[in-house]
């Protein structure tokens, strides 16, 4: 499973199956694309394919119509408008006479002129025996009332002469001209439109068909009225044709706009209608269901073939959409059907922003839900546990050398050594769902009889740990540790903290397993306590440093002393510094507290001296600070700063610190030692160190621990490992001390075996910096005279 998701299968987090996304994905396309159909929202959307379909299929006007436009050069050649209509007598004369098959105006003639004039115009209509048609139209009222709008006719005289053709045209809710009538009924008569008369088409009244825009309107021939007038044209040229005649000059108004073309006349509107009669691509309009039914079942066998194999979204959608326009293109260009396509477009368009948001949202799951090196839920997951209030056994694997083993591995091989270990508790919690809840914690729940039961399984699950895991071509080992809790899943986090804990504490007690208790809470309220609080509790003074004497056997007086720090908190009451102090180095706090030891010493040193003491004093160093080049330095400034003598200083050391890390040790003391510094090794005897060996370091004086000093009366075995130890210690020149002296007769053996120096109770507990300055600066206490004797005696 490592490196794919999966459904959390528990209830925690489901994803709805993949065909109810597509299922839902594909109603909301079919809904927007309908609603679009019905609402004509898709309109300019529509317009734009439509000019890209005109534009592939362009093709120049038939040649058979001509154009006589009203231009400005006729309306700057000729009297002003309206003209006489004699004007429009010679016209028709000139065009009779060249052998024109008809003639069409475009021009209200519904108005009378002057009795002369109008018949000279009835007698030309005459003349040319039926091939004039004259235009009626209905202008809708000021108010936009369709029902009171008025009908006009040309006059009677001229009406007589010539058919009558409509010239209405209506503009869509673009406002723009697509379309037009077969015909239109004006004064209760239907007629037809004198596009549709140019050609002699037949349709229905008021049905309309859709402009053909791929005619290119710049190649109809066009001629200007005043050339016709005049006789400057090629008259054989007009022979058969049929010819319409209108405004084209622009203060003459009569404008109206299109989809390809922009802004036209009137009379070229009228001219287009006809060019597409005669090329027979007045086609039925079929709207948006043909393409939008093949859209829909092109993506419904799209989805059927996708679940066997994976196809790239983009190329087939791509293909689809090419696919929708080719076919409404040829559909065009071979005569069948107006398809529009917005609608079938736009149901693609949703239909792939649906695909990419479901995959968006997927990617975004597994993110959130799932760990990336592993393909196992996260701890996003497991906090969607959803309990039934009935207790469950909860284990956290916690891999308690991680960070060295992440210190030796890269990045890939890091990713690949998670895995394994994952692999491994999958095994072990079998077919429970396994989390990642951190970098090196893993959790799951397990069905057991009881806890000892469980402690079983966990204990023989850990052996699968004892083997090395391969990586990247090197054994592994990894530590795991577990932690158990029971309890009810309502409460998920609180569950896995408390696995969590209880892991840390069998890391750090170097057992395989432990169950968390109410006594590990406690000593985890209290290390979130000092964590919390004990910078706080440094700067408010809680925090002070007292001196414990430090009794020399030979000299009988007390030379020096150690510092210890106290806590006394207003909320918990005095802290041990055994409870705190390791808390402060596990979460790497320790230097603040050390370096504030340093200058309380400092100070009281240069007391001391100027008091007429010349005392040492010893401090406590935890072993990371050796490492820490900011700590080393501070130090060293703390130091130099003082007036104190440096050689009054002796810094303590655990054996163990300076075994763990001899290098760091050894470059940091070197260091300390340039200012006098002198060396102790505290606890000696609990580490596996030789005398000979810390002698490397420096180390001009070792401090036996307690344990072995409390037994020395009682245990034979004891009294030969301190004896030997001091033999020893002196033969390399290395100053003994002994701590925990308690009573007369340790103190007696002690200075039998030549030990050098004592602390204990038996000499003096610590006291506060102004309690030891009474007590052992300022007069000779008769505490100490008591030593005095006991030590000549």
């Amino acid at each position: 499973m490592r490196g794919k998701s999966k459904q959390v299968t528990d209830g925690s987090y489901r994803l709805l199956p993949t065909w109810m996304h597509q299922a839902a994905i594909f109603a909301a396309a079919l809904v927007v694309s309908i609603l679009t159909a019905f609402l004509g929202t898709g309109d300019p959307a529509e317009r734009f394919f439509g000019q890209i379909r005109d534009g592939l299929n362009s093709k120049p006007a038939s040649g058979e119509i001509y154009l006589v436009e009203i231009d400005a050069r006729s309306l700057k050649s000729l009297d002003n408008w309206p003209w006489p209509r004699s004007y429009h007598a010679q016209l028709v004369d000139r065009l009779n006479e060249a052998g024109v098959e008809q003639i069409v105006f475009d021009i209200d003639f519904s108005s009378r002129s002057t009795d002369a004039e109008d018949a000279a115009f009835a007698e030309a209509l005459a003349r040319a025996r039926g091939k004039v048609v004259l235009p009626t139209f209905r202008q809708p009222s000021s108010t936009g009332d369709e029902n009171a709008a008025s009908e006009n006719l040309p006059i009677e005289i001229l009406r007589e002469q010539a058919f009558l053709g409509s010239v209405n045209v209506h503009p869509g809710r673009d406002g723009q001209v697509n379309s037009y009538p077969f015909g239109a009924v004006t004064d209760g008569v239907p007629r037809p439109s004198i596009g549709a008369l140019l050609v002699q088409a037949n349709g229905a009244v008021n049905s309309v068909f859709e402009l053909d825009h791929s005619i290119e309107i710049s190649t109809i021939p066009a001629y200007s009225f005043v050339d016709i007038v005049e006789g400057r044209f090629d008259a054989s040229s007009f022979q058969g044709k049929r010819v319409i005649v209108g405004a084209t000059a622009i203060e003459m108004g009569d404008r109206y706009s299109t989809a390809r073309f922009g802004i036209v006349p009137g009379v070229l509107l009228q001219a287009l209608a006809a060019e597409t009669l005669m090329a027979g691509t007045a086609l039925a309009h079929m709207g948006p269901w043909p393409m939008l039914f093949l859209a829909i079942t092109l993506i419904a066998i799209f989805c059927r073939f996708q679940g066997r194999k994976s196809w790239p979204k983009e190329p087939v959608t791509l293909l689809l959409v090419l696919m929708i326009f080719i076919i409404s293109l040829f559909a065009e260009r071979y005569r069948y059907a107006h398809l529009d396509l917005a609608p079938a477009f736009l149901f693609i368009v949703v239909w792939i922003a649906g695909q990419y948001f479901t995959g968006f949202m997927r990617r975004l799951n597994r993110e959130r839900y799932f760990d990336t090196a592993t393909g196992h839920p996260n701890l996003a997951a497991w906090l969607r546990q959803k309990g039934t209030g009935k207790p469950v056994y909860v284990v956290v694997a916690e891999v308690a050398n991680f960070g060295e083993i992440l210190s030796i591995l890269g990045e890939d091989d890091s990713a690949r050594f998670v895995g394994a270990v994952a692999d491994r508790c999958k095994f072990i919690c079998g077919d429970d769902e396994l989390y990642r809840i951190g970098p090196n914690q893993f959790c799951w729940k397990m069905d057991s009889e009881s806890p000892q039961a469980l402690d079983n399984q966990i204990e023989a699950a850990g052996l699968l740990f004892n083997a090395p895991l391969q990586v990247g071509g090197r054994s592994v080992r990894a530590t795991l540790c577990f932690g158990l809790v029971e309890g009810p899943l309502s409460d998920p986090l609180g569950l896995s903290s408390k696995a969590v804990l209880a892991a840390k504490q069998a890391s750090r007690t170097g057992v395989r397993s432990l169950w968390h208790n109410e006594s590990l809470a406690d000593d985890t309220n209290q290390s979130l306590f000092i964590v919390s609080e004990f910078a706080n509790a440094l700067e408010a003074g809680e925090v002070s440093v007292v001196y414990q004497p430090k009794f020399s056997i030979a000299s009988g007086q007390v030379t020096g002393a150690e510092a210890l720090v106290r806590w006394n908190s207003p909320a918990k009451g005095p802290i041990s510094p055994a409870v705190f102090v390791p808390v402060l180095e596990r979460e790497n706090l320790i230097e603040p507290l050390t370096l504030f030891v340093l200058r309380r010493v400092i100070a009281s040193l240069e007391e001391w001296h100027t008091a007429g003491r010349t005392l040492g004093c010893a401090v406590n160093i935890s072993a990371p600070l050796l490492g820490r080049d900011t700590f080393v330095e501070s130090a060293l400034e703390i130091i130099r700063s003082g007036r104190a003598n440096g050689s009054l200083l002796t810094f303590e050391l655990t054996e163990t610190a300076v075994m763990t890390s001899p290098d760091i040790a050894a470059a940091s003391i070197g260091r300390f030692g340039e200012l006098g510094i002198h060396l102790s090794i505290d606890d000696f005897g609990t580490g596996q160190s030789t005398l000979s060996y810390l002698k490397d370091f420096s180390a001009s004086e070792i401090k036996i621990d307690q344990s072995f000093i409390r037994l020395i009366t009682s245990s034979n075995a004891n009294r030969i490992m301190v004896r030997s130890t001091i033999e020893m210690a002196h033969a390399l020149g290395i100053t003994v001390v002994a701590e925990g002296v308690e009573d007369d007769i340790t103190f007696n053996m002690l200075k039998e075996f030549g030990c050098d120096m004592i602390q204990g109770w038996h000499i003096g507990r610590p006291l506060t910096k102004e309690a030891f300055f009474e007590s052992w600066v300022r007069r000779k206490t008769d505490s100490q005279e008591n030593m005095a004797d006991t030590a000549a005696a």
